[in-house]
């Protein structure tokens, strides 16, 4: 066995890669066989290895004197030279590498060691904080779960300690304690909940904020703002509330679970500035401004323009925002569509693109009821009514699903009395008493939502039995043609933005997606929920390191956009993952090991990814030697 070279050029450089090769006999003719693909060797790893490595056989007799054959072998009473059993070499401890040297490119590209270096520091006894946390948001970035999971799991599957180093590797506890850390200074930490400033977290605010506008020119005059929820998954005896753990509205549908409401900020582009996190009892309406007046006192006044959903800002929170010199462009519920009155039926449909179509009014100052059914002065805002055939057709589905499930059970309540319209039907033993019938209804009409007016329902009156004729019900045809013709479909903006044109207010609206894209991340691809912490401040920390690999998913996506446009940011990371780390162990004859660490060589689709990303893969990492020979021999692939 013996290393071949192989000369490239790259990037107007001439590049040398290695490979450990063996000459393999088949009858009479001898092949040469790769057994490991070293990769490039760097001059110092080059220097080491010519001076540190003779291979002997089982017998002892030298089968080669230098790996690298021009150059002169090591003088043999070298105390540096170590004699390698090269008949017994054997690979083994297959870890994943690619995904996690991944996240540590973005992680320097975004210059997280600069701003953590002096807030962690490391321990009186050693302890490595800043190595600790940045496995931490690495960990979520490539395969999140629990602590207890990344402790028993990921750490010892993963060429972490390769990558950041061996402060990276730490027992469970150490987790718990680096996530104790990582939100307030410890002058902080030990202060009521109530009483603490100048977490990290503000910090760290001001420094992406800075950081997106350096490295993609990113800017904070628009903000996108919205709100979502997790969950707690805990044993039942434990599920006790607390300041941020509470019951409430579930927009992950598990109301039966404890959970927190955080409210996300983004630039246009996507780029995460702020977040809050609020009890789970917290309602949309109450974290709008509040929110607003926390940034203002600790980062001035940001983002001239704010886009929101329709569920979030109130009529209350919107004439604050104007007397606060705010611009909004938000959804807008299909009720003001009376406010407006002729005003839209008067303007034209101008196409925005292929299926969709807008038209605008300016609306009076008038009186109307908000979400709380005060009566409020409505200003005279401008209004963007939009017209969309997928989202018709996305509608037209959801009415008819919803209408179905409604008449399943006014069928099995027909058949119930005794009458089916598809066979005849007996009546039950069991008489279906009028309260029963009340009951089942109210569940049908929850089920089918707003699709329930489109059923005439008559019921018996009070003291009436339930029967074919007190009972009965219709689709109301003239109901759904009008819903059809006005409501399907559409959807309403407001903004009081002075521009008047509807294109422009409708382009900008539609980056509102990034925010809910963001959302999708943190919650399905980062691990967000559902959160296994019961302390407070710890959940706080889940939420905090999650943010911050939402920063490198977004740094990805950023680069992707430009260098590799139809990759999302989770294909990049799966092609990464298959490139592995192995450990080449080369017993010496002097009963110690030579532990080779290698990753494999990228295949070629994620060769051309790299050049279009413009990384180059690191240096391979320098041999270790290390005494232990029975135990490593005992573990082989």
């Amino acid at each position: 066995m013996f290393l071949r070279s192989t000369k490239r050029f790259k990037d107007g450089k001439q590049h040398t890669y290695w490979s450990m090769v063996e000459n393999v006999r088949v009858g009479r003719r001898v092949f040469q066989r790769q057994a490991l693909y070293l990769g490039e060797l760097n001059d110092s790893q080059r220097e080491e290895w010519q001076r540190a490595i003779e291979a002997f056989d089982e017998k002892g007799n030298v089968r080669q004197l230098k790996l690298f054959p021009e150059d002169r072998a090591p003088e043999t009473d070298d105390g540096r030279v170590v004699r390698i059993r090269m008949d017994r070499l054997t690979v083994r401890n297959v870890r994943n590498w690619g995904e996690v040297w991944l996240g540590t490119v973005l992680w320097d590209k975004l210059g997280l060691d600069g701003f953590w270096a002096q807030r962690i520091p490391p321990s009186r006894k050693g302890t490595d904080w800043l190595s600790v946390m940045k496995a931490i948001v690495l960990y979520r970035f490539t395969d999140p779960g629990s602590e207890l999971q990344m402790h028993s799991n990921w750490m010892a599957n993963t060429a972490i300690e390769e990558l950041i180093g061996p402060g990276a590797l730490t027992g469970r506890s150490t987790l718990y304690n680096c996530l104790d850390r990582v939100m307030w200074p410890l002058a902080e930490r030990w202060k009521p909940r109530g009483e603490r400033k100048d977490s990290f977290k503000d910090g760290l605010f001001f420094f992406l904020r800075d950081r997106w506008a350096g490295l993609f020119g990113s800017t904070c005059d628009v903000i996108l703002f919205d709100l979502t929820s997790t969950y707690f998954e805990v044993d039942g005896t434990k599920a006790l509330e607390s300041d941020l753990q509470r019951y409430g509205y579930s927009r992950d549908k598990r109301g039966d679970c404890l959970q927190v409401v955080v409210a996300l900020v983004l630039t246009p582009d996507g780029f995460p500035l702020a977040y809050e996190v609020m009890p789970g009892n917290t309602s949309d309406k109450e974290t709008q401004m509040p929110f607003v007046r926390r940034l203002e006192e600790k980062y001035g006044k940001i983002g001239s323009l704010w886009l929101m959903d329709r569920g979030v800002p109130t009529e209350k929170t919107l004439k604050e925002m104007r007397e606060s010199g705010y611009r909004y462009l938000v959804g807008a519920p299909r009720g003001h569509l009376k406010v407006l009155g002729d005003k839209l039926k008067k303007s034209d449909w101008q196409n925005v693109q292929e299926g969709v179509d807008v038209k605008m009014a300016k609306a009076d100052d008038v009186t109307a009821k908000d979400a709380d059914g005060k009566e409020t002065t409505v200003p005279g805002d401008t209004f963007v009514l939009t017209r969309s055939a997928a989202r018709s057709l996305k509608e037209t589905s959801m009415r008819a699903k919803r209408i179905r499930s409604a008449m399943k059970t006014l069928f099995r309540l027909d058949e119930r009395i005794g009458r089916s319209k598809w066979r005849k039907a007996e009546p039950s033993k069991r008489e279906l008493t009028r309260d029963e019938l009340i009951q089942r209804l109210a569940v049908a009409g929850s089920k089918a939502g707003g699709s329930w007016k489109m059923i005439s329902v008559t019921i018996p009156k009070e003291g009436e039995k339930v029967t074919p004729e007190t009972f009965k019900w219709k689709l109301d045809w003239d109901r759904i043609r009008e819903a059809r013709a006005n409501d399907e479909g559409t959807y309403l903006l407001r903004t009081n933005l002075p521009e008047c044109d509807p294109k422009t207010l409708w382009k900008r609206y539609m980056i509102q997606g990034e925010i809910e894209y963001a959302f999708r991340e943190l919650k399905n691809d980062l691990g967000l929920r559902p959160v296994y912490h019961q302390l407070d401040d710890r959940i706080e920390a889940h939420i905090f390191t999650a943010f911050m690999a939402l920063c490198l998913l977004q740094t990805l996506r950023a680069i992707a956009r430009e260098h590799a446009p139809g990759l999302t940011p989770r294909q990049i990371i799966d092609k990464f993952r298959a490139v592995k780390m192995v450990d080449v162990v080369m017993p010496t004859t002097d009963g110690r090991i030579v532990t080779l660490p290698r990753y494999v060589e990228p295949k070629p689709d994620l060769a051309i990814l790299l050049d279009r990303l413009g990384l180059t893969l690191p240096a391979q990492p320098p041999p270790k030697i290390s005494g232990e020979a029975a135990d490593a021999a005992k573990s082989t692939v």
